[in-house]
């Protein structure tokens, strides 16, 4: 990716070049934006380029360089960073140095989490997701590291019964999903968005929304909506 990055800012010099690092399923991805600022010391993105970005991942991180210069943060770039709450990638050009501005208001976020089981990974993320839309999951009972291979089944109905679930044969906006995808159990979790999108956080990936076909939806095994 830094590869394309630079070829990108090649092109652009002595502009500064500009883009925006996505997730897509459950990867980062680099997107290039036209730089449409009339002065070579500063950056706007085009908005409609962004915005067909935004229908296609989740924003990770804006991205743009400063030519010939430091990589230095800007009073405009911090403020922006804050204002959007999402990560500023600042390269020095053509050194390609980097310093990442962290927004102050950032929450913890959702999308483009690094997995690490028991923490960060596909339960936790459901929880999270639910809980922004006030459906409380209980803290999960103690898993067992690799506890789909040892055929341990943790997505009993019994345990869901517990979230104040029932099962349900299609899904709506918010319902939770149960997948058995490379184990004798079920092994995997994510929360339903409409329009065949779901949010999830599988292992080895970053949390992230993703399409349930074709792949993902070949392994539901039980579908759960949240009863008051």
């Amino acid at each position: 990716m830094i590869d394309d990055i630079r070829e990108h800012f090649e092109k652009e010099y002595p502009r500064e070049g500009c883009g925006v690092i996505g997730i897509v399923k459950g990867k980062k991805r680099w997107f290039s934006c036209d730089n449409i600022a009339d002065s070579t010391e500063d950056f706007i993105m085009s908005s409609s380029q962004y915005l067909e970005i935004k229908k296609k991942c989740d924003i990770f991180a804006i991205v743009h360089s400063h030519p010939d210069t430091t990589n230095e943060a800007s009073e405009y770039d911090v403020n922006c960073c804050n204002v959007l709450g999402i990560p500023y990638y600042i390269f020095s050009y053509p050194d390609m140095e980097l310093n990442i501005v962290e927004p102050k208001t950032k929450a913890y976020p959702l999308t483009g989490r690094e997995y690490k089981f028991g923490v960060t990974d596909c339960f936790e993320a459901m929880r999270d997701y639910l809980a922004e839309q006030s459906i409380d999951i209980p803290p999960r009972i103690p898993f067992e590291d690799n506890w789909w291979n040892n055929s341990l089944n943790y997505f009993t109905e019994e345990n869901i019964k517990n979230w104040n679930h029932i099962k349900v044969d299609s899904p709506q906006k918010n319902d939770v999903l149960i997948f058995k995808v490379q184990a004798d159990v079920p092994d995997h979790c994510g929360v339903y968005l409409g329009n065949d999108v779901f949010f999830h956080h599988a292992e080895n990936r970053l949390s992230c929304r993703e399409h349930l076909y074709p792949f993902w939806g070949q392994y539901i095994v039980g579908i759960y909506r949240y009863v008051a």
